[in-house]
């Protein structure tokens, strides 16, 4: 799934998108808070790495995410 498909910019303009939103943790659209699967490593493809995430969007919802913690955490999304 994409951003495109998921709805939150039309198909065809994912470019135009991240040209002008902020994706850190700090920004208005924050993404992939903690890394993603890149800064934790993909060590079991198609087994329980997926599973970061939902442990990530769990901490974000908690506000236990330390430093990168977002500001407005009432909402997460994961995909897997």
């Amino acid at each position: 799934m994409s951003l495109e498909d998921a709805g939150f910019c039309k198909k065809g303009e994912i470019g135009p998108f991240f040209e002008s939103t902020d994706t850190t943790y700090k920004g208005t659209f924050p993404i992939n808070t903690d890394g993603g699967q890149l800064s934790a490593g993909q060590l079991n493809p198609g087994g329980a790495s997926g599973t970061q995430q939902i442990v990530e969007a769990t901490r974000q919802l908690r506000g236990q995410a330390g430093a990168r913690q977002v500001a407005k955490n009432n909402l997460c999304l994961t995909n897997t």
